[in-house]
């Protein structure tokens, strides 16, 4: 009896060993930067930028000062592309671009074909305040990069389309402030591209659009531009 007993013990013994052996074989612990086993995450959906807004093509006596500072915020997706670095940004943004200069809207109207057109020229006298401002609704379409790493560096590369909805030129002189809403001859259609590379929820950002300011009945050869920091929180 003994001996039967002393076998039924060294049995269990031995496929509890065996059995907390396989336990131990199959498992495996992942780390989340695995590069094989990478799976990616949406990221990059909220994104606000504080920017410098200026005209590339002005007049060489039109000068800007430090008050052109705009904002862009869009609300975007991000479709990651299998398990690669790589994903597909798209979604829709308010962009705001202030140009605060010395330069002064003129209209020119044509007596023979009462056609007006729109002239840029230096303001005179003393003034606190000489702004243009544009609003635009906009579409962004992005490829983005993205390292596998604790620390995200990333790189976004797109372009956008978008309409001014809203323009205006405010002035505060000593005539008093006054603001002048649609000005004439403004190109509403707008496209260009855009650029972001940084680390995690910052990054350096910078656009140009290669649509103009005017339509052909104002100055030619005008580009808005802006560059400044984008806050990415999520």
């Amino acid at each position: 009896m003994k001996q039967i007993l002393y076998t039924l013990f060294l049995v269990t013994i031995f496929y509890s060993a065996t059995a907390q052996k396989d336990s131990t074989k199959h498992k495996k612990i992942i780390s989340e930067f695995d590069l094989k086993n990478y799976k990616s995450d949406p990221k990059d959906r909220l994104i606000f930028e504080a920017i410098y807004t200026s005209w590339l093509g002005a007049p060489k006596n039109i000068s800007t000062d430090w008050k052109c500072i705009g904002f862009n915020f869009a609300l975007m997706f991000d479709k990651p592309i299998k398990n690669s670095n790589f994903s597909f940004g798209y979604g829709a943004g308010i962009y705001c671009h202030n140009y605060s200069s010395n330069s002064s809207f003129v209209y020119q109207t044509d007596s023979a074909t009462n056609i007006t057109s729109t002239l840029l020229d230096l303001k005179t006298g003393s003034y606190s305040s000489n702004k243009y401002n544009e609003r635009s609704v906009e579409i962004p379409l992005e490829l983005r990069f993205r390292t596998k790493s604790k620390n995200n560096f990333k790189i976004m590369l797109g372009a956008k389309v978008g309409y001014v909805f809203s323009d205006y030129k405010k002035t505060d002189d000593v005539n008093g402030k006054v603001r002048l809403y649609d000005i004439k001859n403004v190109n509403h259609f707008r496209y260009g591209i855009n650029f972001r590379i940084g680390v995690e929820q910052i990054c350096l950002t910078a656009s140009y659009y290669i649509s103009e300011v005017f339509i052909n009945k104002g100055p030619q050869g005008i580009h808005p531009f802006s560059i400044g920091i984008a806050l990415i929180p999520y």
